[in-house]
């Protein structure tokens, strides 16, 4: 501000040291191109300023029009002075985003010389985080004991405090300011970086001490070294997006025109299942296989089909909203687009229904506790009720081994779709000052973890690559260990298969506690007053919250329901009704309701005030998400058995059943899509009473309309998303699995036979399109 000032008012001598600057900055390794842009600036600014101070006493009519004339020509300059940050208000209330204007930026184009050469402007945005000994966080947490140096005696010799060793490290976790720069584009980030260091170099110089540790800069201009062609990997992705549009095209209109035509004429006896792989109509199988029309019409079928457990439908769904609603506000804070982000972390958590917000975490226990259940319901299904599946081969390794890879081959095509257009495509649909890649590294380095399903365990200090993914890593880590052993042990004798899975859970249980206590950690992934899980997120993260033994419970209760809910009903060919006392259903429903809203609001005043009691932590480590998992539990199996009532009718209603069919592609690009509209807002998002889920006249009661809207928003974008990428990719991918395993599968047995009994454990989707393991989420 006060360097426009000087051009505007001829202050020469000021503006000159714009000039020195730049030729200090010769020293440092900056690009030529981009020093002869900059001085290229100074200079203007010099020519302009010394022409105001010559004509400043100049009123004629002659003049006049002539300083109107260069003030024209050198407004550029004005505009790259006022695209720059600047203090903005709220310094108080943490708001460290000195933003500046991307807009005015990216518009100033001037031509520098006589051969036409443009100098153009490019946002930039630098990070500067502080030294750990900074850190703002340390003020709101937990205060430790008193100093014992405030009970001694004040003449006495006291010596100095000993250093933390930690507040030499960087505090990564919030900026410590996000400063707005409008540069010329012939700079790199590399030489934007090496500038603000040089800048903030000399403040440090002023106050004796050094108070930035790291910076980062992101840089977004219109260079052709920026633009999509030049990236090889993200033109592959688009011509393997277009060739899967063109696929889907193509095969629709095949379907529609040529085989509708065949049917109604009765001259079309195609059966997938009967062609063997390598025949000559392979093609025309996969081209069937993009048929928008038949597998829209699989998505939108909702008749039940008898041996369908169809509360899960509305479980599903509503469990996946519970996590988009937690995310909404979660990406919001994450993407540091707040002016007022540290008021906003404390003063939430203190209202008694936002707890249904900072509780989301639990949603994730319902997909593994129905991962559980469907994988242990099918089996047993198969193995004591349809006699489809022999003794021999549930113990068979081989059969096991089948049953992991179609498994693989079913969540991961889908998987590695998702994460190619994560890290191509979807890094250019937007922009803004706030805009940078989701992927900062692009999954290069741990790609592989992800696609092995170690990424809860590898590299998390490397690169978190899709990190809301540690769900599938678990998931697919619970299918091979521990459900096997669930599996055989039940089969074998009921009572220790009951006995084995009842010491795991006790085992997880000890595990968390032990680990929560030696670490001090929270009871629960909870925001608080104190802002305690914001403090050790990252340690939290890895040491429990992404852990297999430590989140194995809801899939064990999931699995000993589903072997319930058919030991039960062995009687009972189609159904597994089973009809409790009216004494026993009210028990039932009475604990687990208790249960539920204890694991969901049990740590309120916690979160209110940031202070808990030992044994009220230790009570819900125990107790809370086991709480939430046997909730679960009674409220999957009295709807299932006909005892849900009204219960059964919410979840089992009829829209769910397509929601529920592509949930694992909401689950897959829901974070995306929200982390792409927070990025690029051209301002920053401030929070507001309103915005906190509270109406016009500010009852905690009721959802504000504009919350609500935007709820309801994300989950129809995200479930419209998924829809496509389930055309695209995931319909396809079910019937080329299916096609590949049965032209394994059908040399080596009889015609009757339709498929292996050792894979029919793993087929789903075949009989029930709707309980898929992978329509599990977080």
């Amino acid at each position: 501000m006060e360097y426009g000032n000087a051009i505007q008012e001829g202050n020469v001598e000021l503006v000159k040291y714009g000039m020195k600057i730049v030729e200090k900055m010769k020293e440092l390794d900056i690009s030529a191109a981009c020093l002869a842009d900059m001085f290229h600036l100074t200079w203007s600014a010099v020519e302009y300023a010394t022409y105001v101070e010559e004509t400043k006493n100049c009123t004629t009519c002659q003049c006049t029009p002539y300083i109107h004339q260069k003030k024209n020509e050198r407004q550029w300059i004005f505009n790259v002075l006022d695209a720059m940050g600047k203090m903005p208000s709220g310094l108080t209330g943490g708001n460290n985003l000195w933003v500046g204007s991307w807009g005015t930026c990216r518009k100033i184009s001037v031509v520098k010389n006589n051969q036409g050469q443009l100098w153009k402007g490019q946002y930039c945005l630098a990070r500067l985080n502080p030294y750990n000994r900074d850190n703002p966080l340390k003020s709101i947490g937990p205060s430790g004991p008193p100093d014992e140096r405030c009970y001694q005696n004040p003449n006495a010799t006291v010596s100095p405090p000993e250093e933390d060793p930690n507040d030499s490290k960087c505090f990564d976790l919030i900026p410590l300011i996000n400063f707005g720069l409008c540069m010329p584009d012939t700079c790199t980030a590399y030489d934007v970086r090496k500038m603000v260091k040089f800048g903030y170099g000399g403040v440090e110089a002023l106050v004796g001490r050094d108070l930035v540790c790291n910076v980062t800069v992101e840089c977004r201009n219109e260079r052709e070294e920026a633009e999509i062609s030049q990236s090889p990997l993200s033109m592959f992705a688009l011509v393997l997006l277009s060739f899967l549009i063109i696929m889907v095209i193509f095969g629709s209109i095949y379907d529609y025109v040529v085989v509708n035509d065949m049917k109604e004429n009765g001259t079309f006896n195609y059966n997938a299942q009967q062609w063997p792989i390598v025949s000559s109509a392979f093609f025309i199988k996969s081209l069937l296989a993009f048929s928008a029309n038949t597998n829209l019409k699989k998505v939108m079928e909702t008749e039940d089909k008898g041996d369908q457990i169809s509360c899960l439908y509305g479980l599903r769904f509503l469990s996946m909203g519970w996590i988009i609603l937690g995310h909404l506000y979660y990406y919001i804070a994450r993407s540091l687009t707040t002016d007022n982000l540290i008021p906003t972390l404390i003063n939430f958590p203190q209202m008694f229904y936002t707890q249904i917000i900072v509780q989301a975490p639990l949603a994730v226990d319902s997909f593994f506790f129905l991962s559980g259940l469907l994988a242990c319901y099918i089996t047993f299904k198969k193995l004591l009720k349809d006699k489809s599946i022999k003794r021999a081969q549930i113990l068979s390794v081989g059969g096991w081994l089948v049953i992991y890879l179609r498994r693989y081959l079913r969540l991961t095509p889908m998987y590695v779709f998702v994460m190619l257009m994560n890290v191509t495509l979807f890094t250019f649909v937007s922009n803004g000052p706030f805009w940078r890649p989701i992927e900062p590294e692009g999954c290069k380095h741990t790609w592989w973890v992800n696609l092995l399903y170690l990424n809860n365990f590898l590299m998390q200090d490397v690169e978190c690559c899709m990190g809301w993914t540690w769900y599938m890593a678990n998931d697919f880590q619970f299918h091979v260990i521990l459900f096997p052993i669930i599996v055989i042990s039940l089969y074998l004798n009921k009572k220790v298969g009951y006995a084995i899975s009842g010491l795991m859970i006790v085992a997880s249980t000890i595990a968390k506690l032990v680990i929560m206590e030696i670490k001090e950690y929270p009871p629960a992934p909870l925001l608080t007053a104190k802002l305690t899980i914001v403090q050790k997120l990252d340690a939290y993260w890895s040491d429990v919250y992404m852990m297999p033994y430590i989140r194995c419970g809801p899939f064990i209760c999931g699995c000993l329901v589903g072997y319930v809910m058919i030991d039960l009903t062995l009687e009972k060919k189609n159904s597994i009704e089973y009809k409790l006392s009216w004494r026993n259903a009210a028990i039932g429903w009475t604990i687990s309701t208790i249960l539920g809203l204890y694991s969901v609001f049990g740590l309120y005043e916690y979160a209110r005030t940031g202070d808990i009691s030992n044994w009220w932590r230790i009570l819900y480590v125990v107790m809370g998400r086991n709480g939430f998992s046997f909730a679960l539990s009674w409220v999957t199996f009295a709807c299932s058995t006909g005892n849900g009532g009204l219960v059964t009718k919410i979840l089992a209603f009829k829209t769910f059943i397509p929601l529920g069919k592509i949930t694992f592609g909401a689950y897959l690009i829901h974070p995306i899509l929200l982390q792409i509209y927070n990025l690029s807002r051209p301002q920053p998002f401030h929070f507001t009473t309103f915005f906190q889920m509270v109406d016009l006249t500010s009852s905690p009661l009721f959802i504000h309309p504009f919350q609500f809207v935007h709820f309801i928003e994300t989950v129809f974008i995200s479930y419209f998303a998924a829809l496509i990428i389930h055309l695209l990719v995931e319909a396809p991918n079910q019937i080329f699995e299916g096609l590949l395993f049965g032209g394994m599968t059908k040399p080596r047995q009889p015609k009757e036979i339709q498929k292996r009994d050792g894979d029919a454990i793993a087929t789903e989707n075949e009989r029930a399109p709707m309980i898929t393991e992978k329509n599990g989420v977080h």
